[in-house]
Order: structure tokens, then sequence, then C-alpha cells
């Protein structure tokens, strides 16, 4: 094993994952297609409109309604895992290891790569709670409830005060992810990297390698949303959002913006295949 911590150059970094958005862009476009393909079905055989039926809180939930949520789950949120393996296997192996036709390894890696996604949402919301619960324990030693004036000031910024709690545990869990980001990618292409293994690799590079994160992730989310109102505003309509049940012509406009809504997951699976190319995890894949 390479116990020596390659020092990320952030140049190399950006260069590299910018080529691969740009030179499997085609790639690219087939896996968003692939990513949105159930969602497009399932919408248009009408079993989403349980769930998105507009309807006021106080009325009960239409019939059906627990089958539709089941199916949105899966169909964006789990079908999502599978289909982030193979942006992460363009972007590491090239278009022609893409496919497998054994279908399993990619189910049974789309597990372990649930089980690492669920421990980072666990980690957030620990994080949350534990600032929730510092920022309740100064409400209470300060004796801010026992002002009036005080307690009026405090609840005017609630919203601001919470919102920065989630943005910090949001920012530790990225930057956890940053530092397991090598053991993700190794799963994805059938190698296996230990946590300790990617954590330790990734020691002196975790400022680098969220410096080199955002340089890609910003643009790619910036041009992503640039591309979905331009196509809004030439259409003149608003496929996300009508405040009605999504028919037919709305499930082929959503389709048809795949590959513009996924852009920054592309561009963060180009990103993390960097840092596993040039924070040696090439060198330490197959040991735990």
């Amino acid at each position: 094993m390479n116990n020596d911590c390659s020092i990320l150059c952030i140049n190399t970094s950006l260069k590299d994952a910018y080529k691969c958005l740009w030179h499997y862009k085609w790639n690219h476009l087939f896996i968003s297609f692939i990513a949105f393909l159930p969602f497009t079905i399932v919408g248009l055989l009408g079993l989403f409109d349980p769930f998105f039926l507009p309807r006021f809180s106080h009325e009960q939930v239409p019939v059906g309604y627990n089958l539709s949520f089941i199916l949105y789950i899966l169909t964006t949120y789990l079908w999502g895992i599978p289909c982030v393996i193979l942006w992460h296997r363009l972007y590491l192996l090239g278009p022609e290891h893409l496919i497998r036709r054994k279908i399993w390894p990619i189910i049974t890696r789309s597990f372990v790569l649930m089980s690492k996604v669920l421990f980072l949402v666990g980690l957030c919301v620990l994080l949350a709670i534990i600032l929730v619960s510092m920022l309740a324990f100064a409400i209470s030693y300060f004796n801010l409830n026992d002002s009036i004036s005080d307690f009026i000031k405090l609840t005017d910024n609630e919203f601001i005060r919470y919102m920065a709690i989630i943005s910090i545990a949001g920012l530790v869990t990225y930057l956890v992810f940053l530092r397991f980001s090598l053991a993700i990618c190794a799963r994805t292409i059938g190698k296996k990297i230990g946590l300790r293994t990617s954590w330790r690799l990734t020691e002196k590079n975790t400022f680098r390698m969220f410096l080199s994160f955002m340089v890609v992730f910003l643009p790619a989310t910036a041009l992503s949303i640039a591309l979905i109102y331009l196509y809004q505003y030439t259409l003149g309509l608003d496929p996300f959002y009508s405040g009605e049940t999504l028919d037919t012509i709305t499930y082929i406009h959503i389709f048809i913006l795949a590959p513009a809504i996924t852009l920054p997951i592309s561009a963060m699976c180009s990103q993390c295949a960097s840092f596993y190319r040039h924070c040696g995890g090439e060198d330490c894949s197959g040991n735990a």
C-alpha cells in the first residue's frame, strides 16, 4: 500500500474535471435520460397524480397517495444512486466500461453507496441537533426568555439562526464526504478503499478539495439554472410548478431538460473522479 499522501494540485484537478465533462458530454446525455426515464414513464401513466394533486393542508390525502409517494421516492432518490454509479464509472473507466452485462454488481454497489449516503445524512442531522441544543442552552443560560425585548429580538432572527445552523451542519458533513470520496469512488468501479485509508489520503487536501469542488460545482449549477430558465422563458412555461397536477406535456418537458437538471450531479462525479486519480486512490485500490 502506498502510505504517502499526495498533495492535490488545484489547477490539474480542475482541468481534469472539466476535460472529462466536455469529453464525455454525449455520454452524460445518455445517463441523464436514463436517470429521468422511470420518473417520466410513471408520470405519463398517471401514477404520480395523487402525490402532485394540489390540496389544502386540512384536507385528507387522496386515494392512492401512499403508493404514489413510494413510486416518487423509488424513481427519484433511490434510482438516482445507480445513476450516480454510472457517472462515476464513466469518468473513472470511460464509456466502454459504462454498462456491464451483469446488473447484479451495480445493484450491490448501490446498496453500499446508499448506506454511506445514509451515514452522511445521519451525521448532518446529528450535528444540526447538537448545534440547536447549544443554541437552546445559550437562550436559557442568558435568560433571554425572561426578557420580552430579547425574546422578540430572538424570534425575529430565529429563521436566520436556524438556517445558519443547517448551513454549518451541511458544510461539515460535506467536508466529511470529501474525505471519504475516494472510498466511494472505488466502490463504484468494483474496487475497495477503506474509509480510514480514504481519510488518510485526503488528510492534507481538505481545503484544496473543497476549493476545487466549488469551482466546478457552482458554475455547473449556475449553468444548469440558466439553461432551465432559458428553456422556460423561450417556451413560456413552468414545467416544475404550475400549482396543478402535472400533465403529459409537462413530463415530456422535464424529460427533455434532464441533461440540464443533472449537470451539477455529473460535475460532482467528475470532480470526485479527479480526486480519486490525483490523491492516490488508484494506488491504494484493492486495499482496505
